[in-house]
């Protein structure tokens, strides 16, 4: 490749060169000029026996890539019967998996609608929970509310029953 660089330091000279007025010449470097065409001349043919070592090597290269791509052609041949050979192995074990993975799928489903009956079934009861705790504290609060500020003692339940002490602010009474 020293040509090639060689060949760069001329463009470079005669790029670097500086230009005569009037005109588009360039005043050079004789002496460097002629020592870099020299030099050029010198490695050119060493370059040129090296394309002509290629040439030569080249009938050899192809010799061995037609015996090696012949020889693959062969190998791919016999891999292929092999495989004509394994392809009813292949398709049993295809049936085999799909028939597994429709199962599986048939079986996710299955527990999928198990377990949202389950969860559907939890949240009613907790659903009703709620609502029962709800009715407990709005009775409370209208309890709170019959008793009006202005008494102090406690007021009468509706249902004639036992009276229950009074909860603590801001504690809650479950019934």
């Amino acid at each position: 490749m020293e040509v090639h660089e060689k060949l760069g330091e001329l463009a470079a000279l005669v790029s670097g060169a500086r230009g005569v007025p009037l005109s588009s010449s360039v005043l050079v470097d004789r002496e460097e000029l002629l020592r870099l065409v020299a030099e050029v001349r010198r490695l050119l043919p060493a370059e040129v026996q090296q394309a002509g070592d290629v040439l030569a090597q080249r009938d050899e290269v192809l010799s061995a890539a037609r015996a090696e791509a012949e020889e693959l052609v062969a190998r791919a041949r016999a891999e292929a019967e092999e495989l004509v050979d394994a392809q009813a192995v292949t398709r049993a074990s295809r049936e085999r998996a799909e028939h597994i993975v429709a199962t599986a799928r048939e079986e996710a489903k299955r527990l999928r609608v198990d377990a949202d009956a389950w969860c559907d079934g939890k949240l009613g009861d907790f659903e009703e929970e709620l609502e029962r705790l709800q009715q407990q504290a709005r009775r409370g609060r209208d309890r709170l509310k019959l008793r009006g500020p202005e008494t102090d003692a406690p007021a009468e339940p509706e249902t004639g029953g036992a009276q229950e002490p009074p909860a603590p602010s801001g504690a809650t009474v479950a019934r």
